[in-house]
């Protein structure tokens, strides 16, 4: 990770420039284009400058644990939960890679994700440590307002819209009914 933010900036944009410059080069050779044609071409100009963003976001995204330390020390003041840097970086990156119109499906449709991912939940139980099992217990057993609470503070700490969608009061119901199915899963409940 890189710790100080204005190098990840600098980094992140020389690796927008050098990818986006690399994979035009790239498309137009494959392609049989000339660079002169960079204008007759505009969507494979495109996609390389696309695969240029992409890249300058994972290297910025290295840098941003100013995010991550913030959301952690949320959590831990709000649900009394430790949680380290680098674990929340994770969960971060991780909620980021989902769009919010997925979200918003989720929302809209009362879908159940922890239905879903039962298999993998499953098979990463015996990884969990009885204090892990008593974090997660702590957690499930709040009221799902109280915990909406925490993810619209989450979203004003990150700026992440997946976390606003999911503190609004029209996703009570899903959260409610995801924490039950995981209550079952970890708890036999």
């Amino acid at each position: 990770m890189i710790e100080n933010k204005p190098i990840a900036i600098i980094l992140a944009v020389l690796t927008f420039i050098a990818g986006t410059a690399f994979f035009v080069g790239i498309i137009f050779y494959f392609a049989g284009y000339p660079l002169s044609s960079l204008g007759e071409h505009q969507l494979y100009v495109f996609f390389a400058v696309l695969i240029g963003v992409i890249l300058a976001s994972v290297v910025y995204g290295r840098g941003s644990n100013d995010r991550a330390k913030k959301a952690a020390k949320c959590v831990e003041e709000l649900l009394g939960v430790e949680v380290k840097t680098n674990d929340m970086w994770r969960i971060l990156r991780g909620v980021e890679t989902m769009p919010t119109f997925v979200i918003n499906d989720y929302v809209s449709k009362d879908i159940n994700g922890v239905e879903a991912y039962e298999e993998g939940i499953r098979a990463y139980i015996p990884k969990l440590s009885d204090e892990n099992l008593q974090d997660i217990r702590r957690i499930i057993d709040k009221p799902v307002p109280e915990l909406q609470n925490v993810l619209n503070e989450l979203y004003l700490e990150t700026e992440l819209e997946q976390f606003k969608i999911l503190a609004e009061p029209r996703a009570e119901h899903l959260i409610t009914m995801n924490l039950e199915e995981l209550k079952g899963i970890l708890f036999n409940e």
